[in-house]
């Protein structure tokens, strides 16, 4: 048996254990079993934080020569959302430059100013 570090990410805190396996796979069933069973029960950090929303389980071995990773459809979708949204700004700020190399002024680019609104609503601004 292999002993894998196991992390559990909640929105405001995290714990981390050890669990012995063979694989990394059955360690992260296991991990997920533990944290379904009682995750009061795990040493989260901090110890005071609320650890009934699960993010992400993380299991890697010592070495990282084997690892598993298990995240919630809704970190999963933040993720995405957070390379969706820096991708859109870089775009509008590289046709900003563009625009502005070739002779253009702000009153005809009015899509960019749009596009950086939406940007910053998106990211409560």
């Amino acid at each position: 048996m292999t002993e894998y570090t196991v992390t559990f990410s909640a929105p405001t805190a995290y714990a981390v254990t050890d669990i012995k396996a063979k694989t990394a796979k059955q360690a992260l069933k296991k991990a997920r079993a533990i944290y379904d069973e009682d995750p009061s029960g795990l040493d989260w950090c901090p110890y005071d934080a609320d650890c009934k929303t699960l993010d992400k389980i993380e299991v890697v071995t010592i070495d990282n020569n084997d690892e598993a990773y298990w995240q919630s459809e809704d970190a999963a979708l933040k993720d995405t959302a957070q390379d969706l949204l820096d991708a859109l700004v870089d775009l509008v700020e590289r046709d900003r430059a563009e625009a502005v190399a070739c002779g253009f002024t702000d009153d005809e680019m009015t899509w960019l100013e749009d596009a950086r609104r939406a940007i910053a609503k998106a990211k409560g601004g």
